[in-house]
Order: C-alpha cells, then sequence, then structure tokens
C-alpha cells in the first residue's frame, strides 16, 4: 500500500528543500502539540503531513571497533538521527565502509543486511507497531522530562543539587517578571538564548526556527534572573491548564562564569517557586537525548522529573545480534530508553 508513496518521494527525500519543508513543519506544531486543549489532534496532524519525508532512506554501513573487536553496524534514513548513537555507544569510532540509497523505511523483515551487529532505522511513528511486532526495539530520539511541582525539588535532594540551591541562595538571585516587550525578547534572544546555545552546543547550535520563536513570544512569560540589579539570565515559561512548560532558556553573553556561579540553577529553583504561586502543578522542562546517562538528563532527574514520551521526536527502530558481546557491553555502558508496550519507557541495558 505504500509503493506509490515511496515512488513519488525517492526523488526529493534528502535534497535543501525537503529538509527546510521538514523544519517548517516542526516549528509550526510544537507549541500547540504542548500547549492546545487539542494537542492530540496537533501531534496526529504532524505525523501525517510528516509521513512523505519518511517513507525512504539511505542506508549507512559502518565499521566500529569495540574493545578487541569489530562489528559491522547500519544506521538506515538521515544521517543526523543516529549522531548519538555512533558517538555515545560507540565512542566515535565508526567508520563510513557502505552508502546504500533507496530503502523503504515501512518493512522490518526488509532491513536487516547480513553480518550486522546491529541495525538502526529511522522510523515514523506509524510503523512503529509494526516493527515491535518483528522484534525491534523503539528508541525515541528524545524524551521530555517532566515532574510534579509539589515534589520539586526532592525533600532529599541529591548532595550535587544542594550545593546547587545553598549557590543560588548564597548569590543572592533573584527574579523578574518580564513585561514581554520587544525590546525584552530581543535582549533575551539576542543576548542570552543564542550566545548560551552556541557556548553549550557549538558548531551543533542552531538557532530556532522563527515561526517558533514568533509562538513562544505570543504565548509565553519571558522571566529575567537578577544578580545585584543586572538582568544575568532568562527563561521563558507556557502555562496550559495547570501545566508549566520551560520551553527556553540562556546566559548572557554565554558566559561560563555565570553557569559555574548557578545561573541555570536560580532559573529552574526560582522557576519552580514562581509556578507554584501561580497554582501549576506540573512542571515539563523540555527535552534530552533518550541517553539515560545524557548530562542535561541527569540535571533535569535531579530535581525530580522522569522522563515521558515526546509525541514530535523522531522514533528508531533498532534491532541488536545478542551474540555479540562486545557490543553488548558497549550498551551495558551507554543504556538508552525504548518505548514499551503502553505508553511508558523502559531502560534498554543491552541484549540479555
Amino acid at each position: 500500500p505504500y509503493t506509490t508513496l515511496f515512488r513519488s518521494a525517492r526523488s526529493c527525500m534528502n535534497g535543501p528543500r525537503a529538509r527546510s519543508a521538514r523544519a517548517r513543519i516542526a516549528a509550526s506544531f510544537v507549541v500547540p502539540a504542548r500547549t492546545s486543549p487539542r494537542a492530540s489532534l496537533w501531534i496526529a496532524g504532524y505525523r501525517t503531513l510528516h509521513m512523505p519525508f519518511a517513507a525512504v532512506g539511505t542506508a549507512r554501513r559502518y565499521r566500529v571497533s569495540l574493545d578487541a573487536d569489530d562489528a559491522s553496524v547500519v544506521c538506515v534514513g538521515r544521517r543526523e538521527p543516529f549522531r548519538r548513537l555512533l558517538t555515545r555507544v560507540f565512542d566515535g569510532r565508526a567508520q563510513l565502509e557502505e552508502v546504500s540509497p533507496g530503502w523503504p523505511l515501512w518493512n522490518p523483515h526488509r532491513l536487516w543486511p547480513a553480518n550486522a551487529a546491529l541495525v538502526a532505522v529511522e522510523l515514523h511513528p506509524f510503523f512503529a507497531r509494526r516493527f515491535r511486532a518483528a522484534g525491534w526495539l523503539i528508541c525515541p530520539k528524545l524524551v521530555r522530562w517532566q515532574g510534579l511541582l509539589s515534589q520539586m525539588p526532592p525533600a532529599e535532594p541529591s548532595g550535587s543539587l544542594r550545593e546547587d540551591l545553598r549557590r543560588v541562595k548564597s548569590r543572592g538571585y533573584t527574579l523578574e517578571e518580564s513585561t514581554c516587550s520587544r525590546r525584552d525578547w530581543r535582549e533575551f534572544e539576542q543576548e542570552m538564548l543564542l550566545p548560551y546555545a552556541q557556548q553549550r552546543f557549538g558548531d551543533e547550535a542552531r538557532r530556532p526556527a522563527p515561526g517558533l520563536l514568533r509562538e513562544v513570544r505570543k504565548r509565553g512569560t519571558l522571566l529575567f534572573l537578577i544578580k545585584e540589579g543586572r538582568r544575568v539570565a532568562g527563561g521563558c515559561m507556557l502555562c496550559d491548564g495547570g501545566e508549566v512548560w520551560f520551553a527556553a532558556l540562556g546566559i548572557k553573553g554565554g558566559d561560563i562564569d555565570l553557569m559555574r556561579d548557578g545561573a541555570i540553577a536560580g532559573l529552574y529553583a526560582l522557576g519552580i517557586e514562581w509556578a507554584n504561586r501561580l497554582g501549576m502543578h506540573r512542571f515539563d522542562a523540555s527535552s534530552t537525548s533518550a541517553f539515560e546517562l545524557d548530562g542535561l538528563a541527569r540535571y533535569k532527574r535531579k530535581w525530580g522529573m522522569s522522563p515521558v514520551r515526546e509525541p514530535l521526536t523522531p522514533l528508531i527502530a533498532v534491532r541488536v545480534d545478542p551474540r555479540h558481546e562486545a557490543l553488548r557491553l558497549a550498551i551495558e555502558r551507554q543504556p538508552f530508553w525504548i518505548e514499551s508496550e503502553g505508553d511508558g519507557l523502559d531502560i534498554y541495558r543491552g541484549p540479555r
């Protein structure tokens, strides 16, 4: 039933126009998919519109070094969704050996190349059930972090969080709720958000899509962190019903000394207090990669949040050869979340 779609999509899947279209579609759906009373309809609409871009993909075979052994790894789809898999599980030791375009991404029985220790396939959510039934693991590229405000921060914080809270208090940080003027938004975006992203992510930093920024400005509340009368950081909160979404944050000039001085912790601590005063019940701190040991994931976890499914994220279907001991150990060192049968997430620590 997907033959017509496959043929029509083959020639335009990976060109610059397709990438631009994917970005525009994603940006226009992010805010309503999180805040609309009809979020489920927005999510379904996004997945339907995304279908033409998820019909076919390019297979790339890598040779990776694992301890004293080598393994063949095949990734099918766009290159970007597999970047963290290749860098975290295989420590960046993946050498590209072969490229083969035009693979259909809906048939789990045609996607197990010979002699592959691991196969990963970029997957549209509509096909997840089919792949799961065929024995594949379904891994989200991103997971979303949420927690109950009544339990944040935890009653018994970790040593790291206790130190963060102590620093926030000792530095005398306060919170200013902006009037959300154009000038304030410009200050936040140009002097905080973008420099922080550049400092934090380097060459991988991406400017938010203009459509997404417009939606955030229209619906969000802008908060500034103040130290000694000066704005040193900022964050944007979007409230919907009893939930507050911490949509974006930035540090003045991307100053790493301000980060070390507790500016990010100040945004979290005082932002949580602000949300509690408004009578909010749930706190959403956006997304991280699906790897359990991701630094941002560990940071959000210590504030009392847990991972939940991110409905707009790409999925990756994974199959692992259980006979490959070195591969099992590599995954054990870098476990990741996979979707469970219901609506939850489980940790995958390698084949048993």
